[in-house]
């Protein structure tokens, strides 16, 4: 299967193949993630230790994107994407064994990752990352990419609080501290923005007559955010505009 997919699926028990990959041809304004990522990445395809990778942030900055970037850049060193979507997280045993003596390199992928403040699965989770006795295979790593720093909803502890509750926050804690690289995307400066939207503009051959700062600024607000989806996703807007049947 590996010799077909790049990326594969891992659900109620097995492997399925994902076809329709397709990498991002370029990434903006993510140098540092990219070098981050790419040298840890380049450790685990070499054989040599590698740390489990934690990419967080708003929606749209570019996590899921550098996911692809990476699988395309180190799938000739023989990396391949297994996308965890089974409920039971302890089935990640079962698919140990199907890949610890596989020639492959592995990210075990958890995609958009959170659990609720009372969620008692982050104690499962958390043991597979690291602290089980059962050490995962040498070729593979966890990337994990969560909309937020703390997967897990926290309290606000105050001087009140019991010891108990501190030492449960602190559980909560860890989790995050289980990720040896943790990689923060953060929204674009507007100066930054206004040359990604250039850039997806001349991709989609748009007649470029309007005030671009001016109205990407404007589209950008209705959204929230500066980021590298909202810029691509104005510069469609602008193709649809343009557009003649």
């Amino acid at each position: 299967m590996f010799d077909d997919y790049l990326v594969v699926r891992w659900h109620k028990g097995n492997l399925k193949g994902a076809g329709g990959f397709s990498a991002p041809k370029k990434l903006l304004y993510l140098d540092k993630q990219i070098e981050l990522s790419s040298k840890n990445t380049a450790c685990l395809c070499s054989g040599f230790e590698a740390l489990n990778m934690f990419f967080y942030g708003e929606n749209g900055l570019g996590k899921s994107s550098l996911v692809k970037y990476l699988i395309d850049k180190f799938n000739s060193k023989g990396l391949r994407c297994i996308e965890y979507l089974e409920e039971d997280v302890y089935s990640i045993y079962e698919l140990f064994d199907i890949i610890k003596n596989s020639p492959y390199k592995f990210f075990i992928y958890f995609d958009d990752l959170a659990f609720e403040e009372n969620d008692k699965e982050f104690r499962k989770f958390k043991s597979i990352i690291e602290g089980s006795l059962e050490e995962k295979p040498k070729n593979c790593i966890f990337l994990v990419t969560s909309n937020k720093k703390r997967i897990i909803k926290q309290k606000v502890l105050t001087l009140d609080s019991d010891i108990f509750e501190k030492e449960e926050e602190n559980e909560k804690t860890s989790l995050f501290a289980r990720f040896g690289l943790s990689i923060g995307f953060h929204p674009l400066e507007v100066s930054n923005f206004i040359e990604v939207v250039k850039f997806y503009l001349n991709e989609f051959g748009v007649k470029q007559d309007f005030d671009i700062k001016k109205e990407a600024q404007s589209f950008a607000l209705s959204y929230g955010t500066y980021s590298g989806r909202v810029a691509k996703q104005f510069a469609s807007f602008k193709f649809i505009e343009q557009f003649h049947a």
